[in-house]
């Protein structure tokens, strides 16, 4: 378990910390840049840096955020079946 998974750091962290914690999470997940997600996910490439630097976003783009975040996953998620059944 990571300290990022820890239920006990978790407690003590703000949710824009959350937020940029479960971003860094899928980012290491994906492979993907931080620009490229950026760009992606908000359309504005400066976003994790901007996270990263104290942003704190609003909960509108917070939720297209989990949403970009889950249609990837789900989208991996069917790729690795469709190869896993060829």
């Amino acid at each position: 378990m990571t300290y990022r998974n820890s239920p006990i750091v978790w407690l003590v962290m703000t949710h824009a910390e959350q937020f940029l914690a479960e971003v860094e999470a899928f980012l290491e997940r994906s492979n993907m840049t931080a620009s490229a997600f950026g760009k992606a996910a908000v359309n504005d490439p400066n976003f994790v840096g901007d996270l990263r630097t104290g942003r704190k976003p609003n909960l509108g783009l917070v939720d297209r955020v989990h949403e970009f975040i889950k249609s990837q996953e789900e989208a991996a998620a069917i790729s690795s079946e469709q190869a896993a059944a060829e």
